[in-house]
């Protein structure tokens, strides 16, 4: 009986072990499953919680954790008798299975075992399952993906608000380094204002027209160098039927250059320490960019040896022309083309610029390298005179003149003689520069009106209608001080004078009066003291120059001359009236004859 009671005993003691080894299993899985189902925030607290927590409960910690080990050590050896007995492999289970379908009813077997079995159980697995909270804390990595997601979805917010900055970090960077295609999509290249690249000859004599790119710099799509222009108001010039180029007031289109200065022209000397261009200034990276080609031409054409950097001390920057459409690269579209004027200490560059015929501006026609101290020879590519025909205008190249105290165009004088000594203060830029403009070509014509006879009536005001045609082009000429065009209408007394001033070389020019003979005026007319010609008109074919003064005017006559009719002599104009009255007459007197006859 003590026996079989001491079994029974142990029959108990087994079972009440195997309730709370399946109370703690219970709990561990309730607990990760609160943990798992938990918020981000109290997985965060409760990280928090330890991480913050005193020296004192961080060595409990680590001693419940120690005592955990060792419970789950003990424990270990007796689940092979609780998974493998009969009677204890259904309390578990169906303990097990209740806490998916209610989590409450895990607390049951705390309360059926009883004070006895209790008692034994309490420091070894009792208090153990309440320790979970902490104890179990690594199994919290299940609550750490949570974590791991929100900080996850943070890192995507801040890489989202990071693409976002960046993103309108390219804006502002479009719009401050690459505005062409923001101001073409708000816009037209009408009344574009943004950057232009610069770009300018390698050499001071090079020809700006010229669009072959070896004598430029930088290499194409290659400048660093940015300047500011407003295309508002400019006028294009078509190339391939396409806007392509200004030419006309092209500073006025320059607002301003790579160190925000405005101005006609852009200066850098040595001295200055402004720009960081690839760590150069900007005197240093623009000669760095030519050196080679400067160098090259001036040893070639002048023979010079021994040419240094150093011997460059300016560089001067004018704008011939603003340019579009030339790169694929937005910052590149827009071209600002310069010619280059450089001091140097050996040599200076003289230009020769001709304003063509209705244009607002001079071009480049020549320029040419010297040694300092030689004079300037006179360009062979124009020629003084030469004269051209626009719409019936006849224009002269007028003569070469200096550049005036401003160093822009033009002198008061002329050059007349040739070679050319340039002063010091032409020097000044190390170019001198010289300037020649198309001039129309006028002369003058007066128009006289003479009356005589006995009978002209000298008070009388004649009328005349004047025509300046070249073909069918009207011209503009002036009468006295009012501008006509083509045409005009004029009346004269006798001794008056109508002067035609500005008449275009070339024309035609044509005065015509009123016909009078219907009141017994005979009209005749000269020109230029020519043979008298009888008639109403006086034409001048292609107008000329009289002395090659425009002042010297041709002069046009018209003569009105009407004399009395004689008394002697018969008028066959009147004849067949006194015939009439001379039948009247006789008829009258046989009449009174015959009365007389028959009184008698």
């Amino acid at each position: 009986m003590i026996h079989n009671h001491s079994s029974g005993k142990h029959r108990l003691w087994r079972k009440v072990l195997s309730v709370c080894i399946a109370f703690a299993m219970i709990c561990s899985v309730s607990i990760s499953a609160f943990a798992v189902e938990a918020s981000s925030e109290t997985a965060n607290e409760n990280i928090e919680t330890v991480q913050s927590g005193s020296a004192e409960e961080a060595e409990e910690l680590t001693a419940t954790e120690a005592e955990n080990d060792q419970s789950v050590d003990e424990l270990q050896p007796e689940e092979p008798a609780v998974t493998t007995g009969d009677e204890n492999t259904e309390e578990p289970t169906d303990v097990i299975e209740a806490p998916s379908e209610d989590p409450e009813q895990p607390e049951e077997p705390s309360v059926e075992p009883g004070e006895e079995p209790i008692q034994p159980a309490d420091p070894t697995v009792t208090e153990q399952p309440e320790e979970p909270t902490v104890t179990e804390q690594p199994e919290e990595p299940a609550a750490t993906p949570a974590g791991d997601a929100d900080a996850s979805v943070d890192e995507v917010q801040d890489v989202e608000l990071e693409a976002q900055a960046d993103a309108q970090t390219v804006q502002d960077i479009e719009q401050k380094q690459d505005p062409v295609a923001v101001q073409e999509r708000r816009g037209s290249y009408n009344n574009y204002t943004g950057i232009a690249a610069i770009y300018y000859l390698a050499t001071p004599d090079g020809i700006p027209e010229s669009n072959d790119t070896q004598y430029w710099a930088p290499e194409s799509d290659k400048s660093k160098l940015f300047g500011k222009i407003n295309t508002k108001g400019a006028k294009w010039e078509k190339v391939d039927n396409k806007d392509k180029n200004i030419r006309e007031n092209v500073s006025n289109h320059v607002s301003t250059w790579p160190d925000e200065t405005a101005g006609s022209s852009w200066i850098v000397k040595r001295s200055d320490s402004s720009g960081n261009v690839d760590g150069k200034t900007y005197f240093n990276y623009i000669l760095d960019s030519i050196w080679k080609d400067y160098k090259g031409n001036l040893e070639k054409k002048l023979g010079i040896t021994g040419l240094k950097k150093e011997d460059v001390t300016e560089i001067t920057l004018k704008p011939f022309k603003i340019s579009r459409d030339n790169s694929t690269t937005s910052v590149q579209k827009y071209h600002i083309d310069c010619t280059i004027d450089i001091v140097c200490k050996k040599t200076f560059t003289a230009k020769f610029w001709i304003k063509s015929p209705e244009a607002s501006g001079y071009d480049l026609s020549d320029a040419k390298d010297y040694i300092r101290g030689r004079n300037v020879e006179t360009t062979e590519k124009a020629t003084i005179g030469s004269k051209k025909v626009i719409n019936g205008t006849t224009y002269v190249l007028d003569g070469w003149y200096p550049e005036n105290d401003g160093g822009g165009a033009c002198g008061d004088q002329k050059i007349t003689t040739w070679p050319y000594r340039p002063t010091d203060t032409e020097l000044a830029d190390g170019t001198v520069n010289f300037y020649a403009h198309y001039i129309p070509l006028y002369t003058t014509v007066n128009i006289k009106k003479i009356v005589t006879g006995n009978m002209g009536d000298k008070s009388k005001a004649f009328h005349f209608k004047v025509f300046v045609v070249n073909g069918n082009i009207s011209l503009p000429f002036n009468i006295d001080e009012t501008q006509c065009s083509g045409s005009a209408e004029i009346t004269l007394s006798d001794n008056q004078t109508k002067m035609l001033t500005k008449v275009p070389v070339g024309a035609t020019v044509t005065i015509t009066e009123d016909d009078y003979s219907n009141s017994r005026y005979e009209t005749s007319y000269t020109i230029n003291n020519s043979v008298s010609a009888k008639g109403n008109i006086a034409t001048i074919s292609s107008i000329q120059q009289l002395n090659e003064d425009e002042n010297t005017a041709h002069e046009v006559t018209f003569t009105n001359n009407k004399d009395a009719i004689p008394d002697t002599g018969l008028d066959f104009n009147t004849t067949p009236y006194i015939l009439a009255l001379g039948i009247v007459a006789a008829g009258a007197g046989v009449l009174l004859f015959g009365r007389r006859k028959r009184w008698s």
